[in-house]
């Protein structure tokens, strides 16, 4: 199983690398995930067998958390993993007094959205034409934190 730690410097290239082979993950510049941990955010990383199998950004807007991304090594989908990244980043939000956690995700990626329905997500909108490369509608989804 996949240990969770939190991103060091150090794992930028690796992130960068799982993320230009994952076309659904946002791609940040380098200086974007450097500098992602001096806002209120967290940015975790998934390790498994001396390789990165995944990563979670999440940031905080006063008491309303935000899952920027989760991305998991191809190979090792399916796993597990995603899930604890998950439960991970909404553990650090309720410690943080969040009362709510939100995202979007592409309309299209119905793992991500499964995922986020078993964590108990609701589909509260949509953004139409919000992803770009392609252009494809977000869904937006929304959970209540118990703090």
């Amino acid at each position: 199983m996949a240990r969770i730690r939190q991103m060091v410097s150090g794992d930028v290239d690796a992130i960068m690398a799982l993320a230009q082979r994952s076309p659904g993950a946002p791609h940040w510049t380098r200086g974007s995930y450097i500098t992602h941990g001096e806002r209120p955010g967290i940015a975790l990383i998934a390790a498994q067998d001396g390789m990165l199998a995944g990563f979670a950004m999440a940031a905080l807007a006063a008491d309303i958390g935000e899952l920027e991304s989760i991305v998991v090594a191809e190979e090792v989908r399916r796993q597990g993993i995603g899930a604890a990244l998950l439960k991970a980043v909404l553990a650090w939000a309720q410690r943080q007094g969040a009362r709510r956690m939100e995202l979007e995700v592409r309309i299209s990626n119905r793992a991500a959205i499964a995922l986020y329905e078993r964590a108990g997500f609701v589909q509260d909108g949509r953004r139409r034409g919000y992803y770009r490369d392609p252009e494809e509608d977000a869904v937006l989804m929304g959970l209540p934190l118990i703090s």
